[in-house]
């Protein structure tokens, strides 16, 4: 934990830039009195503390609402008299090893929710495991041993420079690139960034020396019984002095312009939610004159298909944010290569070195939420989205106030079609549209 302010060598207010200073557990902004509290033992630097606590408070509860349900379907499965001992047994231990993940993960990640309000899950609720996003990220880094880390780290540990006062690392995932590179460059300082808090808060629970058990569930596993994989995760190394994780957000990055020496991007551009053009000018902004950018990863570009861009694309916009390339390469490379899976994608991972040559020009960086969102004091505006959730929740309570296990859906639809004088079979035909959504 950074414990006083000489040890937040180039840290800075994400919002203003002002300087940070540590007390009772959390660090203030000098200038305009923002509080970044601690998660555990990581700082929150985010521009918005709270909100990206409650949101992530939210995505715990929807994860911890979906596994039930899962396992309550998965119960009713079991139950059915067709089905083949090992196949009951393949089942009931998914169920054992879903709930064993439920647990393990509410208690990893406790302290999001500690002290934090209630947040009710959001209405796409059902369909959302955000949470679990990066969760295959924690066995590659910390449970199927080191290869494909090393492998990286081969391709781009030659393009740093042989002394490095300062290293961030955006995007840093379950943190086990961070922690060898850190060890094997010895920078004065590393930070590690990023706003997923589970692979984060493993990663930081295995450098004090904690051991994590999680279950993994490989893709189309090899036998039936490796369908979940128990994982005893360790890391006796540690990172070294000068390690720091931090929950981040790398466009707007807690790091004072032109402290960093060396910037590095690993499975990064192409997944932060922004264009490139936006992601590079914050890159420089933050970089030494004649600091580095390092990039390894792929290109998966999501979004408008003019900002879906090729490896040409990328390095005409990198060098127009005031970077000069200095190595280029490609490699493909296999990927989540876990030993207990039947799939082992192969991917095709662009790397490249650039030093910055002058600052560029500022790019206005997206909100990842609406400003009404962000500014509470803002009208909430009356988007056709809201007035269409307004309208399923209206349907939705109205239509579950009937359903009391001797109602049909012809009688619900009767009812209701009476209360808002509208035809029978028009309502009919909307319930039977909305149960057919539902599990069965």
């Amino acid at each position: 934990m950074v414990a006083a302010a000489s040890a937040l060598g180039p840290l800075s207010c994400p919002r203003c830039a002002g300087a940070l200073r540590s007390a009772d557990g959390s660090l203030t902004c000098a200038s305009c009195s923002l509080v970044f509290p601690f998660v555990g033992a990581i700082p929150c630097l985010m521009e918005d503390p709270v909100l990206w606590r409650a949101l992530w408070a939210s995505r715990l509860e929807e994860y911890l609402a979906l596994v039930t349900k899962r396992v309550f379907f998965s119960q009713q499965e079991l139950a059915l008299p067709d089905r083949l001992p090992r196949t009951k047994q393949r089942i009931a231990r998914l169920m054992a090893g879903l709930e064993a993940q439920q647990e393990k993960i509410a208690a990893l990640l406790r302290p999001l929710s500690a002290d934090a309000l209630a947040v009710p899950p959001r209405p796409e609720a059902r369909q959302s495991l955000a949470l679990l996003e990066c969760y295959e990220n924690i066995f590659r880094d910390w449970g199927w041993g080191s290869a494909e880390i090393d492998r990286v780290r081969a391709l781009i540990e030659p393009a740093f420079p042989d002394r490095v006062g300062t290293l961030a690392i955006y995007g840093a995932g379950a943190g086990r690139l961070a922690v060898d590179v850190h060890r094997s460059r010895k920078p004065e300082r590393t930070y590690a960034l990023d706003v997923n808090p589970l692979p984060l808060m493993v990663a930081d629970a295995l450098l004090r020396g904690e051991t994590v058990a999680l279950p993994e569930m490989p893709v189309a596993p090899h036998r039936w019984e490796q369908g979940v994989i128990e994982h005893e995760l360790r890391f006796a190394a540690g990172a070294g002095d000068g390690f720091q994780l931090l929950f981040a957000d790398a466009l707007r990055p807690p790091l004072a312009p032109g402290t960093v020496d060396v910037v590095l991007t690993a499975w990064f551009i192409d997944a932060v939610p922004a264009d490139l053009r936006v992601t590079a000018a914050a890159i420089n902004r933050v970089l030494r004159p004649e600091g580095l950018w390092i990039n390894f990863g792929p290109l998966r570009f999501v979004g408008e298909l003019s900002q879906q861009y090729s490896i040409e694309e990328v390095h005409e916009l990198v060098g127009a944010a005031s970077f000069a390339l200095q190595s280029t390469s490609r490699h493909d490379l296999p990927y989540f290569d876990s030993p207990y899976s039947g799939s082992r994608p192969v991917e095709t991972a662009f790397s490249f070195s650039a030093k910055k040559t002058g600052d560029a020009i500022p790019r206005p960086v997206p909100g990842r939420v609406a400003p009404w969102i962000a500014d509470p004091r803002l009208p909430i505006p009356m988007s056709p989205p809201l007035v269409a959730l307004g309208e399923m929740s209206v349907f939705t309570a109205s239509m579950l106030n009937l359903v009391d296990g001797t109602r049909s859906m012809a009688d619900v639809a009767d009812t209701l079609a009476g209360a808002w004088q509208m035809d029978p079979p028009v309502i009919l035909a909307q319930l039977r549209a909305f149960f057919a959504k539902l599990p069965e």
